[in-house]
């Protein structure tokens, strides 16, 4: 997982981003485990505390859209989320396949056949490319 290091941001603070990251990454795990949506609640809280300490850590913004797109229903701040991760590392695949998906699967075929085709072009040789070029395939065929 890429992440921008800011020479403005200290590194103890840039640690102490990674345990809240940690812990945000335990609480999603046990969420899915249980299906308790409070582990989930519990685990945007933490990937929050990890952006306010290092406002650029992209991992940290990936892993809260996920959460809030999937499992805790708030599509819009899941998007935004995404959307911050890229801008943070434009280079890393993953926020572009994610982003695309939740386009493709939510009434915005265009901008999600932009997103896949930046991811195939990033990803190199993923498991998920034959999934994005389907992806893709099917979208074209419905424009």
């Amino acid at each position: 997982m890429p992440d921008v290091s800011a020479p403005t941001t200290p590194m103890w603070r840039r640690w102490l981003a990674h345990l809240w990251y940690g812990w945000g990454n335990s609480l999603t795990y046990w969420g899915l485990r249980t299906t308790d949506v409070s582990f989930f609640r519990a685990a945007e809280r933490a990937y929050s505390r990890a952006i306010a300490l290092w406002p650029e850590f992209s991992g940290a913004y990936f892993q809260r859209g996920i959460i809030r797109e999937r499992e805790l229903n708030q599509r819009a701040a899941g998007l935004r989320d995404l959307s911050q991760a890229i801008v943070l590392s434009p280079e890393w695949p993953e926020p572009y396949l994610r982003r695309g998906l939740i386009r493709r699967f939510h009434g915005n075929p265009h901008d999600a056949i932009a997103d896949l085709e930046r991811y195939l072009a990033l990803s190199g040789d993923s498991s998920w490319r034959d999934e994005a070029e389907r992806q893709i395939a099917a979208l074209r065929a419905e424009c």
